[in-house]
């Protein structure tokens, strides 16, 4: 009988290395169901309407290269369709910090849209107009929180910039939040919080420079994008 159980004994031992030795298995653990990420995406929104004050902006995204285009009355596109030297168009644009843990600089740049009534132009004539009339726009901007009761006077404006007619400004791009940076974006606070909110009015001013001659842009015209680049704040 002992003989008969030491052998069953070792031929039980020996089935079960055989099973560890064949069969395998494996357990994955993942480290949270939506992985890892910083604490929120850094966003900044533009609106396409012509607010003068935050609570019911329609606040989009414009970082394509196509943009979004202002939503203007009638006036204001009458006056863009007939300017005369000496001649300034102002821009009202709300800009924010969308942005729930990260504070944010803002910069502000202008370059020339190639459109596509231009891409097809084949007049040499022409296209010199178009040429000399962008050149010959002064464009600055001046960053408040309430565009109906500041920047109505040169000195609150930027430096004018001009543009060489080569898609890109003349100047480097400049930073208009450096002094008063964008704060996150805060869901209590929806609205400013003393001039230093998430969100802010660049108002923008198109000038026709005083000295230049109508003759030179006959048949011109021209399209300004304004691009807004934002820096996260840690």
């Amino acid at each position: 009988m002992k003989r008969g159980l030491l052998a069953a004994g070792a031929l039980l031992g020996v089935f079960t290395l055989i099973t560890a030795a064949t069969l395998t298995d494996f357990a994955n653990v993942n480290l949270g169901s939506n992985g890892f990420a910083p604490a929120s995406d850094y966003n900044i929104q533009v609106s396409s309407s012509k607010e003068t004050a935050l609570g019911s902006i329609a606040w989009v995204e414009g970082d394509t290269a196509a943009g979004v285009n202002i939503t203007n009355d009638s006036p204001t596109a009458l006056a863009m369709q007939s300017m005369e030297p000496g001649d300034a168009l102002t821009f009202v644009i709300p800009v924010r910090n969308a942005s729930e843990d990260w504070a944010s600089t803002l910069s502000v740049n202008f370059h020339e849209v190639q459109s596509s009534s231009e891409a097809l132009e084949s007049d040499p004539d022409i296209l010199d107009a178009k040429d000399a009339f962008i050149k010959a726009l002064e464009l600055s901007h001046c960053m408040t929180d309430t565009p109906l009761s500041e920047c109505d006077e040169d000195g609150d404006f930027s430096s004018a910039v001009t543009l060489t007619g080569e898609n890109t400004s003349s100047a480097p791009v400049e930073l208009i939040g450096d002094a008063s940076p964008l704060a996150a974006f805060d869901t209590a606070d929806v609205l400013y919080n003393s001039g230093a909110g998430n969100a802010t009015f660049v108002v923008v001013k198109v000038k026709l420079a005083a000295g230049s001659d109508l003759a030179d842009f006959i048949a011109g015209d021209a399209d300004i994008q304004v691009q807004f680049t934002g820096e996260s704040v840690a």
